[in-house]
């Protein structure tokens, strides 16, 4: 009877100690993915800021943007953010300090699932007088298998900012 006790902790002991080691091999590749996503995210927002935006390589075919710009579609495809960016670009400039992305997190398990969060300020500048005004903004970015943008949501107070440099 002690020898079936000893084989039964025995192996439930290595059995224990095999599980672990695909956790710590799929953490380690979720933080690879955030890191790569990081460097997708300042290298899109950058682009942003230059207004030379390549929507092939950042965007998956599915993507979809969720904004707070009064009179914004609930929800916008990349066409549509193609649209809307020509027609800021044309009367307005951005730009932003370096970023410093957070991971995201799976809202059921709560652990890293290779998404991107960022806060930061970003400075809109009217061309037309040069008057500017730098509003807190809050991006979320979720990615497919492929590293692309796949949601895109963008919190900040566009609509304000916009009114205040038409004064």
């Amino acid at each position: 009877m002690k020898k079936t006790i000893y084989l039964l902790t025995s192996i439930l002991f290595f059995s224990a100690c095999n599980y672990e080691a695909p956790v710590e091999e799929k953490s380690d590749n979720i933080s690879k993915i955030f890191e790569k996503n990081c460097e997708t995210v300042i290298a899109y927002e950058t682009a942003f800021c230059q207004e030379n935006i390549d929507y092939e390589k950042f965007y998956s075919d599915k993507a979809i943007i969720k904004g707070t710009i009064l009179g914004d579609k609930d929800s916008m495809y990349v066409a549509d953010r193609k649209v809307a960016h020509q027609e800021l670009w044309k009367k307005y400039d951005f730009s932003m300090p370096p970023l410093n992305p957070l991971p995201g997190v799976n809202p059921e398990t709560k652990k890293m699932d290779g998404s991107v969060r960022n806060y930061f300020d970003i400075t809109i500048t009217l061309t037309e007088n040069g008057n500017s005004v730098t509003i807190p903004m809050y991006n979320s970015f979720d990615f497919d298998d492929e590293g692309k943008i796949l949601f895109l949501q963008y919190y900040g107070d566009f609509t304000a900012a916009f009114l205040s440099l038409e004064e």
